[in-house]
């Protein structure tokens, strides 16, 4: 069994937050888990933010400020990495804030369950105007799943994508060089995901509400439209399926879901977006790949409610993108 008190690096990228990063840096201080360092890594900011970091590293022996040229959040977390000298390494967003648990909870689950990574899968939204009112997790207690199990859970977003709700050990991170893909400005962090999970032991996943996820910062890029989003988000699916498409049939199904998931959420974007005329091309081609491979979602291990958007999109892609933008949280800027 592993130590129950080994070093945790926590990684924090950040450019022009100085409206979110006090709160972000409170939230990692205040851990109920001690034996932390923290890494902010200053991607460039021309705003206060870098003296936001420096306050508070002159305060707390655990910080440690990096400053580079503005290159990305890839670059940034690469850098972090090779920084750092935890056992265990987290990621989370400067715009975001942990509760006081989240180390120990995702820490526990490693320990407990002798295994590689740890997920939570509670999350929380919130804005300028309060958190979302969640109270109650969904499972009772945590699963453990094998590498093929736990991958293939990612691919049908059943396990969220993103970085930030995972502890990962380093030595599995090093031992298998994985690092962030930096040519790419979208879908890099599913990419380092996949890399991950494919490599472990084992993954263990719970539910406890332990991260708030920021929905209303209009810089992020999770709410504009730029270029580059639709060619990185298909060059990260093929990345991907190069990867692990030949490991397994189940496998095989799941990145065929990923992949039409993808060019869903590229869809909903440019129409979010309000941006069907300026990218006319892509949004054809998008509308058409969305109709046509609905079926895969129809044949994925999803759940009913994700079954009735792929219905949605199997009927009309544009009246789809509507619905979903509708209900979601995080609104697009036009």
């Amino acid at each position: 069994m592993p130590d129950t008190n080994q070093l945790i690096s926590l990684i924090v990228p950040f450019y022009n937050c100085k409206n979110y990063l006090e709160d972000c840096i409170k939230s990692l201080i205040n851990q109920d888990y001690d034996n932390i360092e923290i890494i902010l890594i200053n991607d460039g900011s021309t705003d206060l933010s870098i003296d936001i970091a420096k306050k508070y590293a002159e305060k707390d022996k655990r910080i440690r400020v990096v400053e580079q040229e503005n290159s990305g959040v890839s670059v940034a977390r690469n850098k972090g990495m090779e920084l750092a000298k935890g056992e265990y390494i987290a990621f989370v967003d400067a715009d975001d804030f942990i509760e006081k648990n989240y180390i120990s909870f995702l820490y526990g689950l490693i320990t407990n369950n002798n295994v590689d990574i740890s997920v939570s899968l509670g999350i929380r939204k919130f804005d300028k105007y309060g958190r979302e009112k969640k109270t109650k997790e969904q499972m009772q207690q945590s699963i453990i799943l094998d590498k093929i199990k736990a991958t293939e859970e990612l691919l049908y977003y059943n396990i969220g994508v993103q970085p930030f709700n995972k502890l990962i050990s380093r030595n599995l991170i090093n031992k298998n060089n994985i690092k962030f893909e930096e040519s790419i400005a979208y879908g890099e962090d599913f990419i380092f995901n996949i890399d991950c999970f494919i490599n472990a032991n084992a993954v263990a996943v719970g539910d406890k509400i332990i991260y708030n996820y920021r929905v209303d910062n209009e810089n992020s890029a999770m709410t504009k439209l730029k270029p580059r989003l639709i060619k990185d988000n298909i060059k990260a699916q093929e990345i991907i399926k190069n990867k692990i498409e030949k490991r397994n049939i189940n496998l095989k199904k799941a990145c065929c879901y990923a992949k039409w998931h993808t060019y869903c959420d590229c869809l909903n974007t440019i129409v979010g977006c309000g941006e069907k005329k300026k990218y006319k091309n892509e949004y054809n081609m998008l509308k058409n790949i969305c109709k046509k491979y609905a079926i895969y979602g129809l044949k994925a291990k999803i759940s009913k409610k994700e079954k009735i958007k792929c219905l949605l999109y199997l009927f009309s892609p544009y009246l789809s993108a509507k619905i979903v933008n509708h209900f979601r949280i995080r609104k697009f800027s036009k």
